[in-house]
This record gives structure tokens, C-alpha cells and sequence, in this order.
């Protein structure tokens, strides 16, 4: 399989300077979605930095659920998808509108799972510790339970259960990363579609949406999922090291390969060449089915435009 030149590659990342920076100096926010509350967010693009949180933790992905959606690529030998060998340039020149259910997917969904169940006892479920946010089901919890409070009480409860939700998404936990790349304006939405999700009363008079420049998708998606595998830098993994549990550096991704393939491979899973004797596999990458073509697009560009220091 050919790999983009070097040259080609130059002639990709001059493209989409021009067309992110059409973005940065567009300035008018993208219409935003009937009947929410509309916010307006301008994050400092960064690149991903450090190990991946498995790296972090000392352990493989082979003993872990974080990262898992349950399932799974083709086995070798399927028939591969009919995807062109072409750039696929999504209109990057009109700011993102990102929802709280957005945010959700690009940046919980792989360990918390689409209804935030988790993967317990290693990923704990969301549902309880957010509806400990809402005085009300405090109350009714309690009521339920033969011991009383008053709203007052369930107040003071609920603030302190949503400042730790709060201190969690800035610091991280035991397993859990940090999430402080998030804007206060990008928490706001997470928080409100985190409300839906746990049927928190009310909730769905709470829901919002973000505009942002739309590279910041691929940031959100690159930090929020896939640094929990994939470390910043390292060297590029052969076929031997693959085999032995090597997974591939964010910052020579978007080198190594296409854009049409991570879009295939993320999206839809592809085998992969791994062992001495070059067999094809599987491989341990689940699928990522709920991502957009044009969310993986603007990860790849992210990763064009603000690669990390690459060891050498």
C-alpha cells in the first residue's frame, strides 16, 4: 500500500493553514441549533502532549476498558470498504457548532460508554454520581429511602456533589485523565447533556451549544479519546513491536498514513500487518462507529497543524 510523499504531504498541511486560518478570522459565529442556548468559545489550539493515560497507569490495553466501544474491526480477509484514495476535505472554513451530546462523544464516550454506564468495577457509571447534581432527586431519593430532607439540605448536597464532578473533569482521578483542555463554555454543555443522560429534571431546558473553530473538533477528539491509548511521541512501531502490544505515536500519524485510511481504520477498523512473519490481524483498535467522517478529518488536520515533538 503506498503511503503520501513527503511533497504531497507539504502541499496537505499548506492547504489546510489556508483554510484554518480562514476560520481564525472569520469571526461570526455558525447559526447555532433551534431552541438552545448558544455559547461562543475561543481555546488556545494546543498540541497533545505526554504519555497516553494507559502509559500513564502502567498498563496495556489488553487489561483495560478505557478506550473500548465493544466493537470490533473485520477480521483479514474481509472485503475492504469501498473508500476512495482521496483527501477528504470537509468546509472547514465555517466555525464547529458543537452540543453537550457532541462534546459527550468526542470526549467521554470511549471509556463511559453512548448511555454512560461505564464499564464497572474499572469504569465507574456516570448516571448516579450527576443526578447527585439535582436537589430535587435528592429529595425524592431520600424520600424514597425514609429519611427526609429538606430542599434546603439537597441543595447544599447537590452543589457539593457538582463541584466534585467539576474537580474531577479539571484534575483527573485515580484512572481517570484530566479534561482540563475544556473551555468553561465546553464543561457548561458536557454538564447540561450530562443531565439528559441521567434524566435529571429540567435537564432538557439546560441543553446548549458551542461554536468554536473547527479544528478544535480534531483537538477534542485527539485529546479526549484518542490520548488514552496513543502517546504524544515515540517511535514508529514495526511489525514485530506491534505484535508485542507497541501502539502507534499521535505525532507521526499523520505522516505514517493517509487521511483516508485513520478515517477507515477509526471508523470502520482495518486489519493490520503484525509479527516477523508479516500476518495480518485484526489488530486491538475497536471501532469508533459513532464518530463523523469529518470529526477524524479534523483530528488528522489537528495533528498536521500542531504535532507534537517527535522523539527522535
Amino acid at each position: 500500500m503506498r503511503w503520501p510523499s513527503r511533497h504531497a504531504l507539504v502541499a496537505l498541511t499548506s492547504a489546510c493553514v489556508c483554510a484554518f486560518a480562514a476560520i481564525l478570522v472569520a469571526g461570526a459565529a455558525h447559526g447555532g441549533r433551534t431552541g438552545l442556548t448558544a455559547l461562543t468559545s475561543q481555546p488556545v489550539i494546543t498540541p497533545v502532549q505526554g504519555p497516553s493515560n494507559l502509559e500513564r497507569l502502567g498498563i496495556s490495553m489488553d487489561m483495560s476498558e478505557m478506550g473500548r466501544t465493544g466493537t470490533w474491526g473485520p477480521p483479514p480477509g474481509s472485503d475492504p470498504l469501498p473508500l476512495a484514495n482521496v483527501t477528504y476535505s470537509p468546509d472547514f472554513t465555517r466555525p464547529a457548532t458543537l452540543s453537550g451530546a457532541d462534546l459527550y462523544r468526542l470526549d467521554c464516550q470511549a471509556c463511559h460508554q453512548a448511555d454512560g454506564t461505564g464499564a464497572p468495577p474499572e469504569i465507574n457509571a456516570i448516571i448516579g454520581p450527576v443526578q447527585a447534581t439535582s436537589a430535587a432527586v435528592m429529595v425524592e431519593r431520600m424520600k424514597d429511602l425514609g429519611r427526609p430532607i429538606t430542599l434546603a439540605f439537597a441543595s447544599q448536597l447537590a452543589a457539593g456533589s457538582k463541584q466534585d464532578i467539576l474537580t474531577r473533569l479539571k484534575k483527573g482521578g485515580q484512572k481517570m485523565p484530566s479534561f482540563g483542555h475544556l473551555t468553561d463554555q465546553e464543561v457548561q454543555a458536557l454538564i447540561a447533556y450530562l443531565e439528559l443522560l441521567a434524566k435529571v429534571p429540567g435537564a432538557e431546558k439546560r441543553q446548549r451549544v458551542v461554536t468554536e473553530p473547527g479544528i478544535r473538533v480534531g483537538e477534542l477528539l485527539v485529546k479526549g479519546t484518542c490520548h488514552i491509548c496513543h502517546g504524544a511521541t515515540g517511535h514508529w512501531p514495526d511489525a514485530e513491536a506491534l505484535l508485542q502490544g507497541a501502539v502507534p505515536p499521535l505525532g507521526s500519524l499523520a505522516t505514517q498514513r493517509a487521511q483516508y485510511q485513520v478515517i477507515r481504520k477509526v471508523r470502520h477498523g482495518t486489519p493490520v500487518v503484525m509479527g516477523r512473519s508479516q500476518m495480518a490481524y485484526r489488530g486491538r483498535m475497536p471501532v469508533f462507529w459513532y464518530l463523523k467522517d469529518d470529526e477524524v478529518s479534523a483530528a488528522y488536520m489537528y495533528l498536521l497543524l500542531y504535532p507534537p515533538a517527535t522523539a527522535q
